[in-house]
């Protein structure tokens, strides 16, 4: 043995042996082998934390441009009751009453609603009124065509002749149920007084046909608040996104535009960067790779597994974000609208009903202890209307204080009727503020059953907002059902006449 270990050791055999050795060749396999496994995945870890951060800012400009277009809906809904009114129309379009306009039109539109600024414009552009909360100025002037408020108001006009119709004695508008709200009204920013400001338009017309519009372009009412703090704050009890803002320039992250695309300008906050998370794992991962490459790679499996699991349930909380109202918790307006189309879908074997809710003296709260009480309220609410509701349905919130309510458990009129009043009951309790105070709401509900007020979504909704506007007519706090609708509407259309024949 000894000779043969000399024998393999000669110096000619030393000669022949290959340049680089086996365990050279092995080592340097292993650190090319970690290392293009290291650039691999520094390549990967790249691309991945760039794309979770392009996605998630993605996400945030889509949930910011649907917070503001929610913020315009409900300023148009809040504009509905009082520009599609035969009252407006008989002292506003047809006899131009100044004290109709300051007692009741603009103080309603201030008080009850918020609105900060408000304008009439008549046919030609003419500035019929201004009012800045509830002063009224009735100095006229023909708006400018280049100027944004006119534009807003020839794209409302645009909307209302779409939808103009004639009846005896002149025209009117074809009615549309709240949910489709933007089919005659105008949306839009425009800069009044050079202040930037979000808007709503829609034209001033009959409600029950007892007036008519005459020809020609309609008179329009026009709604602003100020992109101020205010606003800001109030778009951002929704969203919850850190460092808000607005900037009258265009270098910010979402550009607002006026009607006639000039730059007013741009929404800024502190954006979400997933992609960190996983420079975190992707770097510890590479060292213990080049440390030891099956244990890394082992490693390296887990934290992508734990990683695809966050990023997957990232992505559920979205999906539940976008279906769900972060206020109140309870289905949104695109949830319960799916629910409502899949149950129209379903009428022939499962018949259902509707009920349309609005709360009653809620801005009065708002008013006096702010709107962290407001939302309190809103909560407290939502968790009475689901514990009322229970299994019997879906309950969703659609706009600042309006509810409804998807009842497939029973549609007769009795059941509906005893589910009601445990609404109205439960809703009107006292309501604990965070600050200790007592406060009460009420609650306004209409009530409408498919098929026989409606076979399709659009139509079920639209009779279950006529009840409910029929039910705060008549005094609120109560429930009304839409197959009253026929005769509370000829008890309304007799008094109104009555009260045209005493005026007269």
């Amino acid at each position: 043995m000894p000779e043969r270990m000399r024998t393999w050791e000669m110096p000619n055999e030393a000669a022949e042996r290959p340049r680089f050795s086996l365990p050279f060749l092995v080592r340097a396999f292993a650190l090319v082998l970690i290392g293009l496994s290291a650039l691999s995945l520094f390549f990967v870890g790249s691309i991945a934390s760039h794309k979770a951060d392009e996605l998630a800012f993605d996400k945030q400009l889509v949930l910011v441009d649907n917070a503001i277009r929610d913020r315009q809906s409900l300023m148009a809904r809040d504009q509905l009751g009082l520009a599609r009114w035969d009252r407006s129309v008989e002292r506003i379009v047809l006899d131009f009453r100044q004290s109709y306009i300051e007692d009741e039109f603009v103080e309603s539109l201030w008080h009850d609603f918020g609105h900060e600024r408000s304008f009439l414009v008549g046919p030609g552009g003419r500035l019929l009124m201004t009012a800045w909360r509830d002063d009224v100025d009735f100095a006229e002037r023909v708006l400018s065509k280049d100027e944004g408020l006119m534009q807003l108001v020839d794209l409302a006009i645009a909307r209302h002749n779409t939808n103009r119709i004639a009846i005896t004695g002149g025209f009117s508008q074809r009615p549309v149920q709240a949910a489709r709200i933007h089919e005659i009204a105008a949306y839009g920013f425009v800069e009044i007084d050079g202040t930037p400001m979000i808007a709503s338009a829609m034209a001033i017309v009959p409600d029950d046909g007892a007036v008519a519009l005459p020809a020609g372009p309609p008179v329009v009412l026009v709604s602003a608040h100020p992109v101020d703090a205010v606003f800001i704050n109030d778009l951002n009890a929704q969203l919850e996104l850190p460092g808000i803002a607005f900037r009258i320039n265009e270098d910010g992250l979402l550009q607002i535009f006026d009607v006639g695309n000039r730059m007013l300008g741009s929404f800024i906050w502190t954006v979400e960067k997933p992609g960190a998370d996983i420079w975190s794992v992707v770097v510890p991962a590479v060292v213990l790779l080049c440390g030891l490459l099956l244990t890394a790679s082992f490693v390296l499996g887990r934290y992508i597994s734990r990683l695809s699991i966050r990023l997957e349930e990232s992505e559920r909380r979205n999906r539940e974000l976008a279906h769900r109202d972060t206020l109140s918790g309870l289905a949104n307006r695109l949830s319960f609208d799916r629910a409502l189309n899949e149950a129209a879908d379903r009428l022939a074997h499962a018949p259902f009903a509707v009920i349309a809710g609005d709360l009653d003296r809620f801005k009065a709260v708002n008013d006096q202890h702010g709107h962290a009480a407001g939302d309190a309220v809103i909560r407290t609410v939502a968790e009475r209307l689901r514990s009322a509701v229970g299994a019997y349905g879906l309950v969703g919130r659609v706009g600042g204080d309006e509810f409804v309510i998807l009842v497939d458990a029973f549609r007769d009129r009795p059941r509906l009727a005893l589910l009601a009043q445990t609404i109205l009951t439960s809703v009107s309790r006292p309501i604990m503020l965070p600050s200790g105070t007592l406060v009460d709401v009420g609650i306004s509900l209409g009530i409408a059953v498919a098929p026989e007020n409606g076979i399709s979504a659009h139509a079920i909704m639209a009779t279950a907002d006529r009840s409910l506007y029929a039910s705060k007519q008549g005094g609120r706090g109560r429930v009304f059902f839409a197959e009253d609708l026929d005769t509370a509407n000829l008890h309304e259309t007799d008094t109104r006449s009555a009260d045209a024949a005493n005026a007269a």
